[in-house]
């Protein structure tokens, strides 16, 4: 009985120990790691935002399917490859000189879900508010 009640003394003191280093433990700093732009800029994506609207980042590309669309295309494996469409942008004609010069570019779309019927079946389509190219370390240029 009492090896039982000194184990779990010297269970809980080592606890306490474990937890009082971790708090104080300092953060290491960020590494510049070449080509990563050391996390300053989120993966290849559709992401909610607080106020209802979606950013969307990716490279853009015009695919020649269903009477031609621009799709912003990137990813992981899991999610389907670099070439995996994240969404399609809806209204195109809006954009156009935009979307013609950004072809190619690493973009963020800040706009919102479309959800209404569709002819595409390409991908989520998005509404756009505004698009920016991204550089590699994440800064609109």
């Amino acid at each position: 009985m009492y090896a039982r009640i000194a184990a779990l003394i010297l269970t809980l003191a080592l606890g306490a120990v474990l937890v009082g280093c971790a708090s104080t433990a300092e953060p290491e700093p960020a590494v510049d790691v070449p080509g990563d732009a050391a996390g300053l800029r989120l993966a290849p994506g559709m992401y909610d935002l607080d106020d209802g609207t979606v950013q969307v980042i990716g490279t853009l590309e015009y695919r020649d399917l269903e009477g031609g669309l621009y799709a912003i295309a990137g990813g992981t494996e899991a999610d389907g490859g670099p070439d995996a469409v994240i969404a399609v942008v809806n209204n195109a004609d809006e954009f156009a000189s935009e979307l013609e010069a950004l072809e190619g570019k690493t973009v963020s779309i800040l706009g919102t879900r479309f959800d209404g019927a569709s002819i595409r079946m390409a991908g989520p389509e998005v509404i756009v508010d505004s698009i920016e190219e991204l550089s590699d370390t994440g800064i609109a240029e």
